[in-house]
């Protein structure tokens, strides 16, 4: 996701009150999984076995829960929870928006694309040509969908992440 405009390092790190490593005025463009990451894209990384892959990613911020060197050209923020911030980031920059239709009025679908009973469709959702979405398919907001395909019945994309993370529980005694 890119934001609207672009932002300072300073400026996310106030955001999710946390420290970082570089300069202040490092320019920050958006925020995204490590698999699609940009220069200037924030990822996030909470676990030792993938710092490697973070800070050698093509993202040049990296939301991380542990001071390490940074490289050249790249910045740190330093959270004690990578995964919670980056949460708090995708909630501010794309707030959830009420949908009031089954197919929002801001959704664009494409010239030959059926779209069968029962789906519900975003705000913001592109649908390309000649596609075929089945009945009880959920789109969320902003999901983009090129042309000629076919979405099967009960498919839900645009979801956010399923993420597993283990937590330590207390036991009160």
């Amino acid at each position: 996701m890119k934001f609207p405009k672009v932002h300072s390092l300073h400026e996310i790190a106030n955001l999710l009150n946390c420290e970082f490593v570089g300069d202040k005025d490092f320019p920050v463009h958006g925020m995204n999984e490590i698999h699609v990451v940009e220069s200037g894209d924030i990822v996030f990384v909470d676990h030792p076995k993938y710092y490697d892959k973070a800070l050698q990613s093509a993202a040049t911020i990296v939301l991380i829960n542990k001071k390490v060197d940074c490289p050249e050209g790249k910045a740190l923020l330093i959270s004690d929870d990578p995964f919670r911030d980056f949460n708090t980031l995708t909630k501010h920059f794309k707030p959830f928006q009420a949908s009031t239709a089954s197919i929002a009025q801001s959704a664009s679908i494409g010239l030959g694309t059926v779209i069968q009973p029962n789906t519900f469709i975003g705000n913001y959702v592109v649908i390309g040509n000649n596609c075929l979405i089945h009945s009880n398919v959920s789109i969320y907001d902003h999901t983009i969908i090129g042309d000629n395909v076919i979405i099967h019945a009960g498919t839900v994309l645009g979801a956010d992440a399923f993420y597993y993370k283990n937590e330590q529980k207390v036991s009160i005694s």
